[in-house]
């Protein structure tokens, strides 16, 4: 299982992004081989960014594909927001927020270690109870 992250998502919709071509590589070399995850706030984030540098038109394809089953959503329940808020303060000085801390959350829950994320600084500072680190990819 792998959790995508709102840059990547953006990496992928954006052709003109730096990371397109590395982001739309990975993502062909792994979709139907990996289940590939995300939760409703990195959809929101993601889909808001989109829309707002790109137009609703793209921030609906996403949407469209994410519908389709492109992704996986996993489920924020009330156990994974208290987790992610405890996240939150013990690694206050990092500035992760609430989207950063929920990944962090649902990767605990779900003992997800790869992450496809361009967020190099937040992903590589968390480290997860089950695991020394995450593995980030690409």
């Amino acid at each position: 299982m792998i959790l995508v992250d709102t840059g990547a998502l953006y990496a992928l919709v954006d052709r003109n992004d730096v990371n397109h071509g590395e982001a739309s590589k990975f993502y062909r070399g792994v979709a139907g081989k990996e289940i590939l995850c995300i939760s409703l706030p990195i959809l929101t984030e993601a889909w808001l960014l989109i829309d707002a540098r790109l137009g609703s038109f793209f921030a609906n394809q996403l949407w469209k594909g994410i519908c389709g089953g492109a992704l996986e959503i996993l489920p924020l329940e009330k156990e994974e927001l208290q987790m992610a808020f405890e996240i939150e303060s013990k690694y206050r000085d990092s500035g992760f927020g609430f989207i950063d801390a929920t990944c962090f959350a649902l990767c605990e829950k779900y003992k997800i270690r790869r992450v496809f994320t361009y967020d190099k600084k937040h992903f590589s500072i968390y480290r997860p109870r089950f695991t020394g680190n995450l593995e980030l990819l690409p």
